[in-house]
């Protein structure tokens, strides 16, 4: 059987892996053997697609996870930790709601499913699968989807039972979404254990600063029926009252941050209008979030003062006008103590390739991660062996396409502010630029995404609307390859017009 035998109260710490960030560049670069396996005892690797025309399983990055042996260097880990459990993810927010919304809608079609997820999980050898449906009823999806959602789970259940794995969810946290898109009860019934995205409940789309994970509402939220959603401890709330065992609701906490830039620096608290996201980090190169690390960099370059919100619980930081909204080792260890007062069954980090791994800021090494691990269990993790050589290749990596965070459009009408309770990649795609010269002209963005470099058609840049481009934001394709805008990946030259 999968299910596991609960001993204990918070005794799971959940870590999402974003497997993308073996293409970025010098210090935010994070490969598998990066992760230090005695934190966390699940680990999720992201992601794995749905192919629509067959509602079957597909691969999001084969040269990642199949040339390069992603999948085989990340179930490794069990060599230097035999007691982690080990899973895939499918979903996010790149892959919408509309495929997974008909797989779910027939049993034939779940089937084929099914079929080919417990294929791919046995063939590579992980202890389960998490499903991160980006979000049923909504996106493209239907409202049918609250009812064929539980069927898929309940389906997947019966299967997995029979095959021993793991059964897992990513959810949405406001309450919103429990009127829209989850039947909690009926979900409560078929999963291992839920992770609660329980973050990016503010940031740059809102207007105006405002916490990522702020632990509880502001004063001036407590009145709105609305504002008093955007916090973790109402967020967990709902789930519990909406019928979810506390031991199977794993909370989410970020290894990640929001920034925004101010309208004005005359004002730079909690709620001040603002023009837009904050300016975009040297590895994650996404305007208005920033990993742990970059955020601790930049700290430890100096600039920026650091203020604690003791009603929210959260610290945010000003550097003239970009602020930052992000978790420290104090906020962490105050949200730990919270799920382990509510009996919760752990905590879930998004995500390990956002932290401090290196030690680099002088946080110690996985700084939140490690945290986290500690709050939970008291003590500091086992030892683990040393870390398996990494392979070598000498070909250039192909860019994938990696999941961006969005506001979401909800079925509750909401004020000029809006949210989105999803867990975030937070990174795009990365590399070292293969040459030194510099493009002609000045190249203005058309829109936001991956753009073909108009002087190479094996070259493409990181877009932001309207903006020039960066040229320390251009990434080459391997050699044969035209990176295709239709797509957004580097496909075979003969396929893509140019």
């Amino acid at each position: 059987m999968a299910r596991e035998k609960v001993e204990c109260v918070s005794n799971k710490v959940v870590c999402y892996y974003g497997s993308w960030a073996t293409y970025r560049t010098s210090s935010g670069k994070y490969d598998v053997e990066d992760i230090n396996p005695s934190l966390c005892t699940h680990i999720i690797y992201t992601f794995v697609g749905l192919e629509g025309s067959t509602n079957l399983l597909k691969i999001l990055d084969s040269y990642a996870d199949i040339s390069l042996q992603g999948y085989k260097r990340f179930v490794n880990l069990k060599q230097r930790n035999p007691n982690v459990k080990l899973l895939i993810a499918i979903g996010g927010w790149n892959e919408g709601s509309a495929t997974y919304s008909s797989m779910a809608s027939a049993a034939v079609t779940r089937n084929a499913f099914i079929d080919s997820v417990v294929h791919h999980v046995k063939t590579y050898g992980f202890d389960g699968f998490d499903i991160d449906w980006e979000y049923p009823t909504l996106r493209g999806g239907s409202p049918d989807d609250r009812v064929n959602f539980i069927s898929l789970l309940q389906d997947m259940r019966t299967r997995f039972d029979k095959e021993g794995l793991l059964l897992t969810i990513a959810v949405a946290a406001t309450s919103d979404y429990l009127r829209s898109a989850y039947n909690v009860p009926e979900i409560n019934k078929y999963v291992d254990f839920v992770n609660l995205m329980s973050y990016d409940l503010h940031a740059s789309w809102d207007g105006q600063t405002g916490h990522n994970a702020p632990l509880y509402p502001a004063s001036w939220e407590v009145s709105s029926s609305y504002l008093n959603q955007l916090n973790v401890d109402a967020c967990v709330r709902g789930w519990l009252d909406s019928g979810l065992d506390p031991d199977k609701l794993i909370m989410g906490v970020p290894a990640f941050g929001h920034t925004f830039t101010l309208a004005s620096t005359s004002s730079t608290g909690v709620g001040v209008r603002t023009i837009g996201g904050g300016n975009a980090g040297p590895y994650t190169f996404e305007s208005g979030t920033l990993s742990y690390l970059e955020i601790c960099e930049r700290f430890k370059a100096g600039g920026y003062t650091k203020y604690w919100d003791d009603v929210q619980k959260v610290p945010y930081a000003v550097n003239g006008n970009q602020w930052i909204s992000y978790d420290d080792v104090t906020s962490i260890e105050l949200k730990v103590a919270y799920a382990k007062n509510k009996k919760l069954g752990g905590v879930m980090v998004w995500s390990l390739e956002s932290d401090d791994d290196r030690n680099l800021c002088g946080g110690g090494p996985h700084t939140i991660g490690t945290t986290v691990y500690n709050a939970v269990f008291g003590s500091s993790p086992p030892p683990t062996s040393p870390t398996t050589v990494k392979p070598t290749t000498t070909t250039t990596p192909k860019p994938v396409t990696t999941t961006t965070v969005k506001p979401v459009t909800t079925t509750t009408v909401k004020p000029a502010t809006t949210t989105t309770t999803q867990k975030p990649a937070v990174t795009t795609t990365t590399q070292q630029p293969a040459t030194t010269t510099t493009p002609s002209g000045t190249l203005i963005c058309p829109s936001s995404g991956f753009k073909r470099d108009p002087t190479n058609c094996g070259a493409f840049y990181q877009c932001y609307p309207g903006q020039p481009v960066n040229y320390a934001w251009r990434l080459l394709c391997q050699s044969g390859l035209y990176f295709d805008e239709a797509s957004s990946t580097c496909n075979w030259s003969f396929l893509v017009s140019c």
